[in-house]
């Protein structure tokens, strides 16, 4: 008898650790559609594509951050009522199940379509966060960007261009083992939409990052 009762509660335990693991799965799976959504709509509005940019996959989860702190009140209470739905629609199947298959097929119907449509809420979330995001940087005169004076390497792009980088008009988007990504907002044309310039760091001979915002016209 003591054996039995031990062999319950190890698969109980068991059950709850696979839910628990479950849950989580999904969550951490939910951070990163919202994170992805905000990066690729983000760096969107600078004409970037993710694939150039080579983000590490854990600065997924960081963007995400920014998505959550953005609607933290539309996620508390959506998950609030989420949880309470979820539970009480997972207990009464639970207990009608051993009388029907009915209600189980419903609820296995339900819960794809019910994560599906988080995925749905993750995404666009992330959509609005960067569209908000980068109006803020829009009327700042995108004062996170620091500007930059880029010295490239003799011989290497058309004298006209290199004279332009050293001038300190551009600003540093971001930056990774290959690639220097730097766009030059007009204070004239606050409005124009940003063309961003692709330098090879193989092509870079020195880098100076200024302490002052230049706004050039």
């Amino acid at each position: 008898m003591k054996k039995k009762k031990m062999y319950s509660e190890q698969k109980v335990k068991a059950k709850n650790l696979s839910e628990t693991a479950s849950f989580l799965i999904v969550i951490f799976a939910l951070l990163y559609t919202a994170g992805w959504s905000f990066a690729y709509h983000y760096f969107s509005h600078f004409n970037v594509g993710l694939s150039a940019l080579e983000l590490p996959k854990e600065n997924y989860f960081i963007y995400s951050y920014w998505v959550v702190a953005d609607n933290k009140g539309i996620l508390f209470f959506g998950g609030a009522c989420l949880s309470g739905g979820m539970w009480r629609l997972t207990y009464m199947i639970q207990q009608r199940a051993k009388q029907s298959s009915t209600q189980l097929y419903l609820f296995l119907i339900i819960l794809p379509i019910l994560i599906l449509s988080l995925f749905a809420v993750s995404y666009h979330l992330g959509i609005s966060t960067a569209d908000r995001k980068f109006k803020i940087q829009k009327k700042n005169f995108y004062s996170s960007y620091p500007c930059i004076e880029i010295f490239i390497t003799h011989g290497e792009t058309p004298n006209k261009l290199t004279q332009s980088l050293t001038s300190g008009c551009y600003r540093q988007l971001i930056q990774n083992k290959d690639k220097v990504f730097v766009f030059k907002p007009i204070k004239s044309a606050p409005q124009a939409e940003i063309s961003t310039i692709v330098i090879p760091i193989s092509q870079v001979h020195a880098m100076r990052l200024l302490p002052i915002h230049k706004h050039c016209n």
